[in-house]
């Protein structure tokens, strides 16, 4: 029915608009505010299983508002966006028949909230740690080992890193390609408890690309499945020439450098008003996760004022090396027809070094539904040969 009702609006363009995207995100809106009343409708007559599921639609639904919100008509609200997905997604935590522990750690400088989410049971169980991707919020792990770890008796780790949900949207902190300063914290944090065997790490999407520097760097993971893998950020950029640019000058005099950044932002903000709401919007949104500069440009609606520092921002995220020392058992998942990695899960695995038992490369297809980036159709297909794989290592 949301579906319906942005159609009716928009027309479903191949090309959207800037009131393409407001009708995406009005519409839900809509639904998320909708469901998060009628969760707590049920939560007051005492329905926690209904809160619950309801709670989670509507974080879901928030977080399909917040996806797109950069491209319309208010996208200095992306804040606002991300609070109430957060808000359903707290709030569907406290009602989960699960055992769910919020804590803290430090890494790479900053206060990184996790949360611990148990099965029924005592005793050692394995444990995965999710990592999310550049766009995913808490309530979309759901679908990518949340519910098919629980379902198998392991705990489930996930967390908010810099240039991720909270960090990102209120407190304007960026990726860092250190990855493993992030997770190697939340292992050792794990590892102390006396509920936990074997830890394994799943990156998700732009995770996958980061979670390779954890695979290579962290002591104490056991496993990792890298869904799917890729090994370079700046090289999926679709700008090769001005990222060249910019590679070209990263050893130059600060003068020169200066000089490069002054040119390539004068001339990509004239150019600005020629290209389309579709990929002005595609800019925000992949430029904002490592640009707090960016973020702000793209919450008030105007053309990016250092492009430059974008893309030199991005620069680091190439995991080639990384790839190669990895020492621990290893997935690469790779989807037919995805629109974002293309063919670097396939490079990726290559660059794997270890013996064949203890590395996989999963093709996920159209056949099976799990075509496109992250198996939006079917995410369950993806989750059997996951944990299946995962059982001879945990």
């Amino acid at each position: 029915m949301t579906a319906q009702a942005i159609t009716q609006r928009t027309g479903n363009p191949q090309d959207p608009t800037k009131d393409s995207f407001t009708a995406y995100v009005e519409e839900f809106r809509r639904t998320g505010a909708r469901l998060a009343e009628l969760a707590a409708s049920a939560a007051e007559e005492g329905f926690q299983q209904t809160a619950n599921a309801r709670y989670l639609r509507s974080s879901m639904y928030n977080a399909q508002a917040l996806f797109f919100v950069l491209g319309g008509a208010d996208p200095g609200k992306e804040e606002a966006d991300f609070d109430r997905c957060d808000t359903a997604w707290q709030a569907a935590l406290d009602s989960w028949d699960v055992g769910v522990e919020r804590f803290e750690v430090t890494g790479a400088g900053h206060r990184i909230p996790c949360y611990f989410l148990s099965p029924a049971g005592n005793g050692r169980r394995p444990t995965v740690i999710i990592s999310e991707g550049s766009d995913g919020q808490n309530v979309e792990t759901m679908q990518f080992g949340v519910r098919a770890g629980l379902e198998r008796g392991y705990n489930v780790v996930l967390f908010e890193g810099p240039g991720q949900m909270s960090l990102l949207f209120k407190k304007r902190i960026p990726f860092t390609a250190q990855w493993d300063e992030v997770v190697s914290p939340i292992v050792k944090e794990v590892r102390a408890r006396d509920d936990v065997g074997s830890v394994a790490v799943v990156g998700i999407s732009f995770g996958g690309m980061l979670c390779a520097r954890v695979a290579a760097r962290t002591p104490g993971v056991d496993a990792v499945v890298l869904q799917p893998g890729a090994y370079s950020f700046p090289a999926l950029w679709g700008d090769q020439k001005d990222v060249d640019l910019v590679r070209s000058v990263q050893d130059a005099p600060e003068a020169e450098q200066r000089k490069a950044a002054e040119e390539l932002n004068k001339g990509f903000q004239q150019a600005w008003p020629t290209l389309s709401p579709l990929s002005q919007f595609t800019i925000y949104k992949r430029g904002e996760i490592m640009s707090p500069t960016m973020l702000d440009d793209a919450r008030a609606g105007r053309a990016p004022t250092d492009y430059y520092g974008v893309l030199k921002a991005m620069l680091p995220f190439d995991f080639t090396e990384d790839y190669r020392q990895i020492q621990i058992p290893t997935m690469v998942t790779s989807n037919e027809g995805d629109e974002f990695f293309a063919g670097q899960s396939k490079e990726a695995f290559d660059l794997l070094r270890l013996p064949d038992a203890k590395k996989q490369l999963l093709e996920l297809t159209a056949a099976q539904g799990a075509q496109l980036h992250d198996q939006p159709m079917g995410p369950q297909v993806a989750q059997e040969f996951v944990f299946d794989w995962l059982a001879q290592w945990m």
